[in-house]
């Protein structure tokens, strides 16, 4: 889970940097005319589940941040593998939900 922390947050701003530069564009003399063309692009269905994938990425790094804190403040001292279980069985029952969610845009 220490990797996975660290790639997902790395991932994460990643992210964050891109989404910040696509919507600078806007400021470019005919941005928004470009804009609009690229929000077009994002509407299909593969962009869509990318942003399942980034859903995932965020639910994994933010639920085991709570599961570092509760541990941290000594709240799962002895029960360590079953915090990890709880924390990756949440993310995959919110991920699940958020497919079903995005289901429709994405057979579209």
């Amino acid at each position: 889970m220490f990797i996975a922390h660290r790639i997902s947050g790395l991932l994460i701003l990643g992210y964050l940097y891109l989404h910040l530069i696509l919507l600078s564009a806007v400021l470019l003399p005919h941005g928004a005319k470009h804009f609009n063309a690229v929000a077009g692009v994002v509407k299909a269905p593969l962009f869509i589940g990318a942003d399942l994938v980034l859903f995932g990425i965020v639910l994994v790094h933010g639920l085991n941040g709570i599961r570092l804190i509760v541990a941290d403040f000594g709240g799962m001292i002895r029960s360590s593998r079953l915090g990890i279980w709880l924390t990756m069985t949440t993310a995959a029952l919110l991920l699940g939900l958020g497919v079903l969610v995005l289901l429709p845009d994405i057979v579209r």
